[in-house]
């Protein structure tokens, strides 16, 4: 399962479904093919850990996302001034639309930045797999039908892992789980209300990208300041400077901003240079890969039996569903490409 726990995982400058486009594939050479798996994978094993360091260096993680946001737009109207990206001019109409589930998935992200503070990344990427839980859930609630008993087992795994994990966490954080946790049942709504309400319909993704980062940046001003983290700026930004040095800071702050568009640009690049199913185990490897360096990396996790084993058996069941839901999806397009007619 994909940790969504950046901007630029749920939108980046690539063709998404929607965008109108389609794209051939083509014969790649092996090196391409084996250079963009292994980018992706090092992008997405890197990428909570850039946030964590980002996160101990500097702290205030509203205003880390104030500066994100603020970079994407950036970067958007310069690819676009530049004519690498197109899209529609700024559509009031369109912005309107867009703002309840840009207000959930800004919140989402914020959430999700100040659980990474406050956990280690195994605990955090533990609890982050609660999301599809929920999800499915609230559809099984609403629908008034159980899922299939592999998902349902799968979820149960992951549940567990979460239970047996906690109970293990020597190091537990309760405002660390509540922001996780509160992260989760929000990239929920959004995903449901996505689904649902088809908000992003006829929506490229650089404009969902675009309209998603130019709509936060008055509420995230404003939580900035009334939080009170804008007087903390300065102190903070000294330490920072003095634990790293200015150069090695700005550095670290241009690549925490800008790093959800290359994870997405590798993925994309990736799965066509490869196969979705190349992605797939490539973003099931990244999990593992990304829970074990945690236990060492950036303040690493004080071992308990219980933890490790509650966080292998969540990663587990967290593999077995990508793998189950990845089948589902093959299905149903096998059953779309006999459905419709020869061209």
């Amino acid at each position: 399962m994909e940790d969504n726990n950046n901007l630029a995982e749920k939108a980046a400058l690539l063709p998404r479904e929607g965008d109108g486009k389609t794209h051939a594939m083509r014969p790649v050479s092996t090196a391409l093919a084996l250079g963009s798996a292994v980018l992706y994978g090092g992008a997405a094993v890197s990428m909570n850990f850039v946030n964590k360091l980002t996160l101990q260096v500097f702290g205030l993680a509203n205003t880390l996302l104030f500066f994100q946001m603020s970079a994407v737009v950036l970067t958007v109207m310069g690819l676009k001034a530049l004519s690498v990206v197109s899209f529609t001019a700024l559509n009031w109409q369109r912005a309107w639309s867009l703002a309840p589930v840009t207000l959930l998935y800004v919140s989402n992200v914020a959430f999700a930045l100040m659980g990474l503070q406050n956990l280690n990344i195994p605990m955090y990427n533990t609890l982050k797999r609660l999301t599809p839980v929920i999800v499915l859930v609230t559809r099984a609630v609403q629908t008034k039908k159980a899922p299939p008993r592999d998902i349902t087992a799968s979820v149960c795994l992951v549940v567990a892992g979460c239970v047996v994990a906690g109970i293990g966490d020597f190091s537990f954080d309760l405002k660390g789980y509540i922001f996780a946790l509160l992260s989760c049942m929000l990239q929920a709504i959004y995903l449901i209300l996505v689904e649902q309400s088809g908000a992003e319909k006829g929506v490229s993704t650089t404009e969902l990208l675009y309209y998603n980062a130019l709509l936060s940046l008055p509420a995230l001003v404003a939580v900035v300041l009334l939080s009170g983290e804008a007087v903390q700026i300065p102190p903070a930004l000294a330490r920072a400077v003095t634990q790293m040095g200015g150069i090695a800071l700005v550095a670290l702050f241009l690549v925490f901003s800008l790093f959800g568009m290359l994870l997405n640009w590798s993925m994309f690049l990736c799965t066509m240079s490869n196969s979705a199913l190349t992605t797939t185990i490539v973003g099931v490897l990244k999990g593992a890969v990304a829970t074990v360096l945690g236990f060492f990396l950036l303040g690493g996790v004080e071992f308990h039996t219980l933890n490790v084993m509650g966080i292998f058996i969540n990663t587990l069941g967290g593999t077995w569903y990508t793998v189950i839901k990845y089948q589902q999806r093959q299905r149903r397009l096998a059953r779309e490409d006999l459905s419709s007619p020869p061209s």
